[in-house]
């Protein structure tokens, strides 16, 4: 015995198979839209706001922190430069032993300076970008920061003391424009 299909059951099949007919090829977009924007994202270099500087003979360096665990695995991978000015302090929020640091995906050399209490504790200098894995890793005796700035601008040496100071916050009344509308500080 064969059942009888009515004909509104038939149109609404139909309508049913029309419709995935349509959203099927935008799900399909869709999917691939958000694949390339998560792909972009996880590229995409960290610029994290400058909160210190280093000052250390006579020059003075400013410095992005790294906090967070996001922040601390980021680093300065994908940055294509680095000003010889500027920086990245990790806090590791504790103090390690045998701390392993590598150039995966940082695409610039860089000197690593590994600090304990703003003393260093070893200097991995010119470490070069790391071009295919396995990645050499440099590791830092004990460390409860660890620094990365320009290749040879520092000149830090283990046993220095470091100067590490967060930066100063302007509040609005320190703050103007001059006449080209450019901030200044009073």
């Amino acid at each position: 015995m064969q059942l009888l299909k009515s004909k509104s059951q038939i149109d609404l099949y139909s309508a049913g198979f029309k419709l995935l007919n349509i959203l099927g090829p935008v799900a399909g977009i869709l999917i691939i839209l958000a694949s390339s924007t998560i792909a972009y994202l996880q590229t995409r270099p960290q610029h994290l706001p400058i909160t210190h500087t280093l000052t250390h003979n006579s020059r003075t360096f400013h410095l992005e922190v790294a906090t967070t665990p996001e922040e601390l695995e980021k680093g300065l991978k994908f940055r294509s430069s680095l000003p010889r000015d500027r920086g990245m302090l990790f806090k590791l929020g504790k103090e390690y032993k045998d701390v392993p640091f590598w150039m995966s995906q940082v695409k610039i050399p860089l000197d690593i300076i590994f600090l304990k209490d703003n003393v260093v504790t070893t200097v991995i200098h010119n470490a070069p970008p790391c071009a295919k894995n396995p990645c050499p890793i440099y590791k830092g005796s004990m460390a409860t920061q660890v620094l990365e700035l320009s290749p040879g601008v520092a000149k830090i040496q283990v046993g220095e003391r470091l100067n590490i100071q967060p930066t100063p916050v302007l509040h609005k009344t320190d703050v103007a424009t001059d006449s080209k509308m450019s901030f200044v500080t009073k």
